[in-house]
This record gives C-alpha cells, structure tokens and sequence, in this order.
C-alpha cells in the first residue's frame, strides 16, 4: 500500500513567504522517508487544495492542516476543496485521513517558548502569544488560550497572556499589561506574513519580538505526529 502525507496551507497571492514555511516543512517530512509522497497544497495559491491530489497515486493519504486554530479553514474549507467527509473519507479505493490543524498540538507551548528564549527573553519577562482571533469564530481565540495556560502551568515564565490582532486584548495593549516587566511577543501564526509584517510595523512596544512559532523547524515534528496519530485512530 503506498502512502502520502498532504500538507494544506493557506497560501496568499500576495506574498510570497506565506508558503514557505509549509514548503520547508514538506522537505524536511519528505527526508524522513516515511511516506511515498509528500505534497502541499493551499487554499490561496498553487498547487491549489481542490488538485492536491491530481497525480497522486497513493492509496492512503494523510492530509494534515498546517493552521493554528480550528475553525472556518479546517473546518469548511478544507473538506470541501478536497470533497473530504470528515476525519475519514473512502472513496474510489483511497483511504483520505484529515488530521486537527498543527496549532492545537500540546507541542506548541513548547515551541512558543523556544522562540522566546531564542530571541533573548528571560523567564522575568511577560510573555504574550499574539494569535489572530476573530469575532466570527471562537476557535480562532482558543487554541491560542489553550497554549496560554499549557505555558501558565509548566513555565518557566512567571507571567504570560494572549493578545490578538483581531480581537480585544489587543497587540496594542501589550505595554500596559506588561507593566513594570519587560515583554517579549510570540506570534502564533504558521508563517511569515501579512499578519506578522503589519504588527510589527504597527510598532507594537514589546521589548522583543520573535519569529512566528509556525516556522519553527520543530513543527516538522509536530506534524509528523498528529498524521501518524490519525494513522492509528
């Protein structure tokens, strides 16, 4: 039985970098050799989700979300570019498994910290993980709460929050809630984008500012292990 793994993204027309991420993912997942194919795919650029599989000659695939939250993207735009059913879809002698998107693994709280610490924060600092947050979709807001009080349980640092882009608390509301702490902001977003360059133009007077934890090389792993828990399920 061959296999293949799919990697779905969001892609822009407009910047390039927005793939990147995703594509560096698949050649570090593609090295490992544990599956006959891996491809990406991207709501808004090519290779599209709605041909991900054209070509592919695998039997059972693995398509794994690499967005940070669940909702409007993996919840109605990736099944129905795909014409997935679910969790599971059979068709025409093909197994499909869709796993839960990248940003809701437990690992992450760790990758958060790791692009604190990278960029030279200390465990005093206050650490805000910045996600996009929607008032249209709940979900958008709780993955990055769920992450939030991962790293308010295990540390090391004293004091951490979430800010949105979006949504109230806003990124502006950074240096007043950090107070009399240095602050250091985490962008919980799968790539380098629109979103992380307009933040940081906007200025925001955190005393560091990382690199979005969605391009950090150990979301590799973390992508490896959510399709091989769907392979068990």
């Amino acid at each position: 039985m061959s296999s293949a793994l799919v990697l779905a993204g969001h892609g822009s027309h407009l910047n390039a970098r927005s793939s990147e991420a995703v594509r560096a993912h698949a050649r570090v997942l593609a090295g490992d050799g544990g599956w006959d194919e891996v491809l990406v795919a991207f709501w808004k650029e090519e290779p599209s989700l709605s041909r991900a599989l054209d070509g592919c000659t695998a039997t059972d695939v693995t398509v794994v979300p690499v967005f940070m939250s669940e909702g409007y993207f993996t919840g109605e735009v990736i099944p129905a570019e795909m014409g997935l059913d679910g969790p599971l879809t059979r068709r025409e002698g093909r197994t499909i498994r869709c796993t839960r998107p990248v940003g809701v693994h437990p690992a992450l709280a760790g990758l958060v910290v790791a692009r604190a610490l990278e960029a030279g924060a200390s465990e005093d600092d206050a650490l805000f993980v910045l996600g996009h947050g929607t008032l249209r979709n709940a979900g958008s807001a709780s993955a990055v709460q769920e992450q939030v009080e991962r790293l308010r349980a295990t540390g090391p640092f004293k004091e951490v929050a979430a800010v949105f882009t979006d949504q109230d608390p806003n990124i502006a509301s950074v240096p007043a809630l950090a107070g009399e702490r240095n602050a250091v902001v985490v962008p919980f977003f799968a790539s380098e984008g629109w979103h992380v360059g307009q933040v940081a133009a906007n200025g925001a007077r955190a005393i560091r500012y990382t690199e979005p934890v969605g391009t950090h090389p150990g979301i590799a792993a973390v992508i490896r292990d959510l399709a091989l828990e769907a392979a068990r399920a």
